[in-house]
C-alpha cells in the first residue's frame, strides 16, 4: 500500500473522531465552559508541539543528514518557511476579517465564536500535512518499521485530541443559535482539511524525496505557530486556573509516549 493511501487513511480516521466529537450536539445541552475548553485547547497544543519533535523535526534531521544535506540548515529553512508562510495566511484573514465587518457582511455569529471555529480549522491543515508526510516518509524507508509506528502514533494522537475539537466547535455554534444538525455539519467540516492537505503533501512528498526533511521541518513550523499563535492564547484566556496547563502537558506526554513507545 503506497504512501499516498496511507495517507489518506491516517487523515481520515482524524477526521472521522472529529466528526465524533461534533456528534455531542444532539445529546449534551450544556454550553462548553471555559475550563473544559482551555484544558481541550491546551491538550490540542501539547500533542501538536510533542508531534512535530519526535514525529517531524528529529526524523527530517536524520533524514536530511542520510542525504548528505547540513540537517540544522534545511530543517531551519523548512521550519522558518511553515512560520512565515502562516503569518502571511494571518494576516490576509485578519484583514478580510475586518474588511467584512466593517461592510457588515460577517455572519451572524459571536466574534469568538468564528475565531475559534477559524483557528481550530487552520490547525488543522498542518495537522493533516504532518500524517501525510509521516507516512510518506514511512514508505520511502520500508524496511525500518519505526517509521511507520511513528506515523501510525503521529495520526492516533491527532485523531485522539480531535475529538475534543470537534466538540469545541459545534457546541458554540449550537449556543450562537445555529440548528443542531448544521452545527455538527460544520464541527466535522473543520477537519475536512486534513485529507485534502495529508493527500497533497504526500504525493508532492513522492515526487520530490530530497525534498523530505524540508517538507518535514515546513509541517513541524506550520504546527508550532498554530499552538503558539492561536491555542495557547486561547486556552490560556479561557480558565484563570492551572486546567490549560495540565491539558497541555497531559497531551505533550501522551503524544511522547504513542510515539517513542510505537516507533
Amino acid at each position: 500500500m503506497n504512501a499516498v493511501i496511507w495517507a489518506l487513511l491516517g487523515t481520515l480516521f482524524a477526521f472521522s473522531v472529529t466528526s465524533l466529537g461534533a456528534l455531542n450536539v444532539f445529546w449534551i445541552k450544556r454550553e462548553i465552559t471555559n475550563t473544559f475548553q482551555g484544558i481541550i485547547l491546551g491538550f490540542a497544543g501539547g500533542v501538536m508541539i510533542a508531534a512535530s519533535v519526535w514525529s517531524l523535526l528529529l526524523p527530517g534531521i536524520q533524514r536530511a543528514e542520510e542525504n548528505g544535506q547540513i540537517g540544522w540548515l534545511v530543517i531551519s529553512g523548512g521550519f522558518l518557511a511553515g512560520v512565515l508562510l502562516l503569518l502571511g495566511a494571518d494576516g490576509l484573514l485578519k484583514k478580510h476579517y475586518e474588511t467584512r465587518l466593517a461592510s457588515g457582511k460577517v455572519v451572524n455569529l459571536k466574534q469568538s465564536t468564528m475565531m475559534l471555529v477559524m483557528a481550530i480549522t487552520i490547525h488543522n491543515i498542518p495537522e493533516g500535512m504532518a500524517v501525510g508526510l509521516a507516512f510518506s516518509l514511512a514508505m520511502s524507508e520500508p524496511s525500518d518499521p519505526a517509521l511507520f509506528s511513528g506515523a501510525a502514533a503521529l495520526a492516533l494522537g491527532i485523531g485522539i485530541q480531535n475529538y475534543p475539537e470537534g466538540t469545541a466547535v459545534a457546541l458554540p455554534l449550537l449556543r450562537d443559535g445555529m440548528k443542531k444538525k448544521n452545527a455538527f455539519l460544520t464541527g466535522s467540516l473543520s477537519a475536512a482539511v486534513e485529507p485534502l492537505f495529508g493527500v497533497l503533501a504526500a504525493i508532492v512528498a513522492t515526487f520530490v524525496t530530497p525534498l523530505m526533511p524540508l517538507l518535514l521541518a515546513f509541517a513541524a513550523g506550520t504546527m508550532i505557530y498554530v499552538v503558539v499563535q492561536e491555542l495557547l492564547p486561547e486556552a490560556q484566556s479561557c480558565d484563570e486556573g492551572k486546567t490549560a496547563t495540565l491539558g497541555f502537558i497531559a497531551g505533550f506526554l501522551l503524544m511522547m509516549i504513542l510515539d517513542v513507545s510505537l516507533g
